[in-house]
């Protein structure tokens, strides 16, 4: 005891002796850290934001295709910063959040986004549908107190993340037949969103049910490891990433190996007798899946939603109904969605034997509600769940402009077709 006592004092003092080197070094990444937060949020503070709403016609005979031409136009608003940018000006490349939300008038479109890419947005939005409407509204979400949940307000709400490595696909559009956007076929169409339609059309009022996508281009990382997994269902042989010195040891050992193997006979090579008709029906399909889906661009994705009601007329039927919403994208062999459990919402009923809990489960309520209204998810002051990575594909089946295939009476749509004056007309 004495010696390792003895051998503990002696670390400790060579180790502030040298306080000289780790001191300085420890002070520099504190002091980058924090000047980085300071420069980020006052960049942040100086851009201008805007929710647009866009309202659907009737007659929409378009797949969810059409959404995934309008993402790829939100890799057009990212850039490769350089240092000065990173760490002076504080830039962060922008995200977008694609919202879906239900109350006593309606279901709702949003898009919220940076004022300078407004243009860019709506020229997108109305190459693929010309006779949509889109405008610049109030944020619904100051709508409500700014304290939820208060004696009048309470809320439930969740967090997604996927159940498995972000290279699974989920269930996408065409799974629900949906690639075929011929007018006639519309009602044959399985829409996805048609669910969570009926529902948002259906609440009281005082009920609201908030969908949220915080979305992002990404980068190529999740498609590295989508080869990789499948090269481990494949049984290949999957090689980590050499280093410096790994790649000094791996030619010493080639030189031995030449000297010592020069004299012996060759030995006989193994030959690779894989066939990919070895595998499972199953596995095959899974192959299949992840390759198409890693074939698309990706999109770091964070995913929220809220059931938020007076507590006179608060309901657990809008919870158990979100959580089928999202359940029906879900693959036993694929991907699906599941709470993350350090932000989804608990039951009061511990109230009473438990006001520690209690005042925890407040404080994670309110979190979540100001993380929402703020669109806050990659960046501080939120940064406690990691985003996940959906294909194009993936996102344009959870966010795209259902046809008359969802046809709740609460959808918020345009009556009439509108067009341009003719040419010809006297003045």
């Amino acid at each position: 005891m004495k010696d390792l006592i003895g051998q503990i004092i002696e670390f400790y003092g060579i180790f502030g002796g040298l306080w000289y080197i780790w001191l300085p070094v420890g002070l520099f990444f504190i002091l980058r850290d924090a000047w980085l937060g300071y420069a980020r949020g006052y960049f942040l503070s100086n851009l201008k934001w805007i929710l647009l709403e866009i309202k659907i016609p009737r007659e929409v005979a378009k797949s969810p295709k059409a959404m995934e031409s309008i993402f790829a136009s939100f890799f057009g608003a990212t850039k490769a910063s350089n240092l000065v940018e990173k760490y002076w000006d504080g830039y962060l490349n922008p995200w977008f959040s694609l919202e879906i939300i239900g109350n006593e008038s309606g279901v709702h479109f949003y898009v919220w986004t940076q004022d300078s890419f407004r243009r860019m947005v709506e020229s997108q939005i109305y190459a693929q549908y010309p006779t949509c409407e889109i405008a610049e509204v109030d944020d619904y979400t100051q709508a409500l107190p700014k304290d939820i949940p208060n004696d009048d307000w309470t809320l439930w709400g969740t967090e997604m993340v996927l159940t498995k490595p972000d290279a699974y696909p989920i269930r996408t559009y065409e799974d629900f037949t949906l690639e075929d956007i011929s007018e006639k076929e519309e009602l044959r169409k399985i829409d996805p969103l048609s669910a969570l339609i009926e529902f948002f059309g259906s609440l009281k009022n005082g009920e609201h049910c908030w969908v949220q996508f915080n979305v992002r281009p990404s980068g190529e990382k999740w498609k590295k490891e989508g080869e990789a997994l499948i090269a481990k269902i494949m049984g290949r042989e999957i090689k980590p990433k050499e280093t410096i010195l790994g790649q000094v040891l791996r030619t010493i050992d080639s030189l031995l190996s030449a000297i010592f193997s020069a004299s012996a006979p060759p030995s006989p090579q193994k030959k690779d007798d894989f066939s990919i008709f070895k595998l499972s029906p199953g596995q095959q399909e899974i192959i299949k899946s992840v390759e198409r889906n890693i074939a698309k661009i990706g999109f770091d994705v964070g995913l929220r939603w809220m059931y938020l009601a007076r507590k006179d007329v608060f309901s657990g039927v809008g919870i158990s109904a979100l959580f089928g919403i999202f359940k029906q994208f879900s693959s036993q062999a694929l991907n699906g969605f599941r709470p993350h459990g350090k932000t989804m919402t608990k039951s009061g009923y511990f109230q009473y034997i438990a006001p520690l809990k209690n005042r925890i489960e407040g404080r994670r309520r309110r979190r979540l509600y100001q993380s929402y209204r703020m669109r806050s998810f990659f960046y501080p002051p939120y940064t406690l769940v990691r985003p996940f990575v959906l294909s194009s594909s993936e996102l344009a089946t959870l966010y795209h402009f259902p046809g008359i295939v969802a046809g709740a009476p609460a959808m918020t749509r345009i009556e009439a077709k509108k067009s341009s004056a003719p040419s010809n007309l006297p003045i």
